[in-house]
């Protein structure tokens, strides 16, 4: 039986082939630099696979392509497995100077490692097959890579129970742990917890998340269960800078949130 064809990967694997062959490569050559058989390699070009991220990074580099492949692969992703409310969200996301979010619940998507957004896309797309699964996961895996080469202000806030509530397993959240951990360390975020003992904050509320972009427009990012709905008049943007300031006052330090999620990790 043929392999089936994924009609969206069609564009991509023909540019492939394109740069391949004006590189004067082989399947096999380019197999080897990938890690991949000549064969796989045939098979992106027919679009009978779904492409990794890493092996069109390489590629781009290989055919000094500019970032083409991995631009391409990003629109396909996007509008296969993306709903449009989120394809602005990501947008925007990209334009921002600065991000400011709190996370009554989950480790926000942007801190999210591929093991833990996994367990949550699999557990909420029962529709979607592994490899579906995948692309989603490989997209909400490289938000953050993304954007951090224009080195964005990167804030967060987050209730105590979101670091002591194991998703997955404790493997999956030491790997997690360790991520933000480790992103805190190198500054390339500012990472606060409340503690529990904080019984009467202005907080508990839906997951929201502040953003300035480079064109000076400001915005408001409220989630819910059906999507994310975007605020951008004044009053209310001053209105979320003010709770988002005061969920910051209520919450331990950057360096106390830090000995938190060490003291976490141990005990998992």
């Amino acid at each position: 039986m043929a392999d089936k064809i994924h009609q969206e990967w069609k564009p991509f694997g023909v540019r492939v082939r394109e740069l391949r062959r004006q590189a004067g490569v082989s399947q096999a050559e380019l197999g080897l630099r990938l890690k991949l058989t000549g064969g796989m390699v045939g098979h992106l070009e027919r679009a009978t696979r779904v492409p990794n991220r890493d092996h069109v990074r390489t590629m781009d580099a290989e055919f000094a392509t500019d970032g083409e492949l991995d631009a391409l692969w990003l629109e396909v992703v996007q509008g296969k497995s993306v709903l449009p409310w989120f394809r602005d969200a990501l947008e925007m996301e990209r334009r921002a100077e600065s991000i400011s979010e709190y996370h009554p619940i989950l480790i926000p998507g942007l801190l999210q490692t591929r093991s833990y957004a996994r367990v949550l896309i699999a557990a909420r797309q029962l529709r979607k097959t592994a490899e579906e699964i995948e692309e989603v996961v490989e997209l909400r895996a490289n938000r953050l890579p993304t954007i951090r080469p224009s080195r964005p202000a990167l804030w967060f806030v987050v209730e105590q129970s979101v670091v002591n509530r194991v998703i997955g397993s404790e493997e999956v959240m030491r790997e997690q742990l360790q991520h933000i951990i480790t992103l805190a360390e190198e500054d390339t975020i500012r990472f606060q917890i409340i503690p529990d003992d904080v019984r009467h904050h202005c907080g508990l509320c839906s997951p929201f998340r502040l953003m300035s972009m480079q064109n000076g427009r400001k915005a408001v990012r409220m989630e819910h269960t059906l999507g994310g709905t975007s605020f951008d008049r004044a009053p209310e943007i001053e209105g979320m800078s003010d709770l988002f300031g005061a969920l910051q006052a209520e919450a331990l330090s950057p360096r106390r949130s830090l000995e938190v999620l060490h003291a976490t990790m141990k005990g998992l």
